[in-house]
């Protein structure tokens, strides 16, 4: 039962997400906006983390699995992409570069931040 309860938090988020996503007129998806709310809902307390961690923990452990489907349109579209699929993959490589250094910048400032805060006390 405690398992049902956190993925209904979640899924909650997820619907919000889309409510937000037909209002708001920016080309963003609902489940983006989901994750923001739900992100904020953790960090201002309104939801506690132990509320959704053992199902949030467990979609993580499946996350693969929810790849199949982009992977299974990639091959019907295939006829179209195959004489630039190489752009495709040099443009997913620079993204996946520029994201890793940017989670490495951001992650660096905060530890630096925390280190520096907790020397003042």
């Amino acid at each position: 039962m405690k398992h049902l309860i956190q993925f209904a938090i979640i899924m909650i988020f997820v619907l919000l997400g889309e409510i937000v996503a037909t209002i708001v007129p920016l080309p963003i998806a609902g489940s983006i906006y989901g994750l923001i709310l739900l992100f904020l809902a953790l960090c201002t307390g309104i939801v506690k983390l132990r509320w959704v961690d053992d199902v949030a923990n467990w979609l993580h452990g499946i996350m693969a699995l929810f790849f199949i489907g982009p992977a299974v349109a990639i091959i019907e579209i295939w006829p179209q992409i195959k004489d630039t699929w190489w752009k495709i993959v040099i443009l997913l490589i620079a993204v996946y570069v520029v994201s890793m250094i940017m989670t490495a910048v951001t992650a660096e400032f905060f530890l630096r931040n925390k280190t520096e805060s907790q020397d003042k006390k």
